[in-house]
């Protein structure tokens, strides 16, 4: 029967054949047949290998199901709630889950199955994973009652599921829990991603009227008017001629000029529900059966100009230089260098207010510390201590902690996916609860489970853009996370000269490289070796410490201004912390340290030594730019360094490297024209001026890979050449 009216067994409605075998997609080659209950109370079902007759079904002669895996695809998946549930509590929360469900009475009349639509053949894995997803949150609120073993599609496995509309109690309902009509039902799923219009399906007051008219502006504003009549069909006996006259020609939805959004936050209130699920980006395949509206066309991308005169606001920052709202900062560090005493005071400064190592906390706010490698009594006795010697707490602001005993997996990988665990959206909403700004995870590489590679980019850019960053977003702080490098050193001795190599800084950070690029600040800790300390420090020492006690801090990234040039020394000291038996326990904090004048000091003369040898070769360099073309305003450092290795004094020794020169070379040119300095007439110069009106400094493109990624660019001194 195709498009015949119902007997009296089933709800007055018209259902057609053709549309339900469109949408109820099953495997063809079976058949499962229920022919009600046996004596014992079991029910009466078999597999018999034929395919649906939809017409005996409807006409409700032949009660059939089947199985959804059809030759590894699937349209559509279905769980299966063994319960007696109210409809209005049953579909609230269906919606709640997920607002594309759409609840089925189960054949017994009180049981529910709640399905979902593609409109589309998926991968029957696909839809499976997304199936048990919805199973699991069903279980959350329903347990036992959940028939995971009907859950539909599965990858394998010879599963049945009752299809709907063989009798007057297998039919649909709305999400405010009221039966829908067949043609209720298919406009329902014709406007399945567009929540704004399919939320009329069955709609009665109150508060139909108004939704109808928020409907209209809705598509008036998506010029889509032509679906006014099918949005008016699918509520619940409205006049159509009276309200179709009203909205077409009196035009009463106009005085609702408001965006999508807005709408919607006005329909959740009519409706009853807390929201109404956003717009959904849909694209129908070409044999789409069923229009969908989605297909609007093709708007120009919104660009804005720079016309110069725009206010210029300050940068949200957190801690001037090292923390940033809604970004991610870094602290590398060998096992064992005190990655984690340096983020425990990190994050007492952030909600006490106390400065961190001359560091100003522009904004406090509650920190949450996630430690996989310290207990929480550890992080106690941390705290602690850095009350002693930091200052105290008001208490204005919360720490929070949660240690190594009690596991955190907040990202699932598997061989084609990442997923946020349930532990991830607990965290999310513990973030709302208690107001967290600042989080700490340490190390970061802990809190992942399963098939992670931490040497694959696309795995650390799933795991750090897709779900560590965006913590940040939700807090409107900042993520601060503790990773491991290897022993890559990042300060060395040359020609008695102390170097920070800030690359090697960078680079030394384990794993994949996504991971510095996903940071916007890097700090790196650097061990004292006893070279170091032999070689520059010892003699200055009188207290009894050794190399062992001292620990270098090195600002190794930041995107939004110049990195120090120095390492800051810290010193482990130790604090005895008082418990509460009466006894003390130690542990290590970091203070600041004389060693730091000595660094200045001799990087002082290491940067004026550099200024000077880089102005001595601005003859050869101005040749190769000359070389280049007059128009010519970059050439890559590589040119330069191979330029002038030839002429450093041990460049003919058989015992010296080639490569150790062009290292000192390449160092050398970096060091001498990365700085800034003021000028006579009271401006800040970039680089280095030169004679010939311009001034040359280093720029790095940090979108390129390789040492081409470092240019020496040279600019017209403007305010200098208006000024002669």
């Amino acid at each position: 029967m195709s498009g015949g009216a119902h007997t009296d067994s089933v709800v007055t409605s018209v259902v057609d054949a053709r549309i339900i075998s469109e949408i109820f997609k099953c495997d063809t080659a079976n058949t499962l047949i229920w022919n009600g209950y046996k004596p014992d109370g079991t029910k009466n079902q078999y597999w018999k290998k034929q395919t649906i007759d939809w017409d005996g079904h409807i006409q409700g002669t032949l009660k059939q199901g089947g199985c959804l895996n059809r030759n590894g695809v699937a349209n559509c998946a279905v769980i299966d709630v063994d319960k007696k549930v109210d409809p209005v509590e049953f579909c609230r929360a269906a919606y709640a889950i997920d607002p594309l469900i759409i609840p089925f009475r189960s054949p017994s009349g009180t049981k529910w199955h709640a399905w979902k639509f593609y409109h589309k053949d998926l991968p029957v894995a696909q839809v499976a994973a997304e199936a048990k997803k919805i199973e699991k949150e069903f279980k959350k609120i329903y347990g036992k009652d959940v028939d995971v073993d009907k859950t539909q599609p599965t990858v394998t496995g010879q599963i049945g599921i009752n299809f709907p509309f063989s009798s007057k109690e297998q039919y649909p309902y709305s999400p405010q829990g009221n039966k829908l009509s067949f043609k209720q039902f298919t406009f329902k799923y014709r406007f399945q991603h567009h929540p704004l219009i399919a939320i009329a399906a069955g709609l009665t007051e109150p508060g139909r009227h108004k939704t109808l008219l928020l409907i209209a502006s809705y598509l008036h504003q998506k010029n889509k008017m032509k679906f006014l009549d099918e949005v008016i069909g699918a509520m619940d006996g409205l006049n159509d001629e009276y309200y179709r006259n009203r909205i077409l020609n009196k035009n009463i939805h106009e005085k609702y000029k408001v965006g999508a959004k807005a709408i919607q936050k006005r329909i959740a209130e009519i409706v009853g529900h807390e929201d109404v699920a956003e717009e959904k980006e849909y694209i129908a395949p070409a044999d789409e059966p069923i229009e969908d509206i989605i297909d609007e066309p093709l708007q120009p991308l919104e660009i804005f100009e720079h016309t110069g005169l725009e206010p210029i606001q300050t940068r949200p920052w957190l801690m001037h230089g090292m923390l940033l709202e809604n970004a991610l900062t870094l602290v590398v560090g060998q096992p064992g260098v005190g990655k984690t005493m340096l983020l425990h005071m990190l994050g007492y400064c952030l909600a006490t207010g106390n400065d961190f190592f001359g560091k100003k906390v522009e904004l406090r706010g509650n920190v949450l510390g996630l430690f996989a490698e310290e207990t929480s009594n550890e992080s106690a006795i941390r705290w602690a201590a850095c009350k002693q010697r930091l200052g105290k707490n008001d208490g204005k602001f919360k720490l929070f902690r949660r240690g190594l005993e009690h596991e955190l997996k907040l990202v699932k990988f598997s061989k084609d996916e990442a997923r946020a665990t349930t532990q991830y959206r607990q965290l999310e909403l513990a973030i709302k609860k208690n107001n967290i700004k600042y989080i700490i995870v340490d190390p970061l590489i802990s809190f992942q489970s399963g098939n992670y590679d931490e040497n694959s980019n696309s795995n650390m850019e799933a795991y750090v853009k897709n779900y560590i960053v965006p913590l940040a977003l939700k807090m409107g702080g900042a993520v601060i996370a503790g990773h491991h490098t290897n022993k890559l050193s990042m300060v060395a001795s040359h020609d008695n000269e102390l170097l920070v190599d800030n690359q090697n800084a960078l680079m030394g950070a384990r794993g994949a490289s996504s991971l510095i690029g996903a940071a916007r600040f890097v700090v790196a800790l650097q061990p004292m070796t006893k070279k170091l300390w032999d070689q520059y420090f010892a003699e200055h020492i009188t207290d009894g410490s050794t190399f062992i006690h001292y620990t270098g801090l090195i600002e190794a990234k930041s995107n939004y201004n110049m990195i120090a040039d120095d390492i800051m020394w810290l010193k482990k000291e130790t604090v005895d912390v008082p418990t509460d038996n009466g006894t003390y326990e130690a542990t290590g904090i970091y203070a600041t340290t004389e060693l730091n004048k000595v660094t200045k000091a001799k990087n002082k003369l290491k940067a004026a030594k550099n200024l000077a040898w880089c102005r001595s070769q601005l003859p050869h360099i101005q040749k190769l730019f000359s070389k280049a073309g007059d128009d010519a305003d970059s050439i890559t450092l590589n040119s330069i360094v191979t330029e002038l290795v030839p002429m450093e004094d041990d460049f003919g020794d058989e015992n010296v490297l080639e490569a150790k020169i062009k290292t000192r070379v390449r160092r050398k040119l970096e060091n001498g024209f990365s700085g800034k300095a003021e000028t006579k007439d009271g401006y800040q110069m970039e680089g280095i001026e030169a004679d010939d009106g311009y001034n040359y400094w280093i720029k790095r493109d940090y979108g390129s890979k390789g040492a081409a990624k470092v240019f020496l660019t040279r600019y017209i001194d403007f305010k200098r050449k208006n000024a002669k």
